[in-house]
């Protein structure tokens, strides 16, 4: 299992910080789940 902060800001992003949204990597099942995930945390994966 492995834990990725994928933005640790608040409500507001700033330069260098995304909003809030954490990513959850479940190896063994081969399968990702993400929590908490704020306004343009897709363009974040993806880019």
């Amino acid at each position: 299992m492995q834990t990725t902060f994928l933005g640790t800001s608040a409500g507001v992003p700033t330069c260098l910080r995304n909003v809030s949204s954490v990513a959850l990597r479940l190896s063994q099942r081969g399968e990702w789940w993400m929590f908490d995930c704020g306004e343009a945390t897709q363009h974040q994966i993806l880019h």
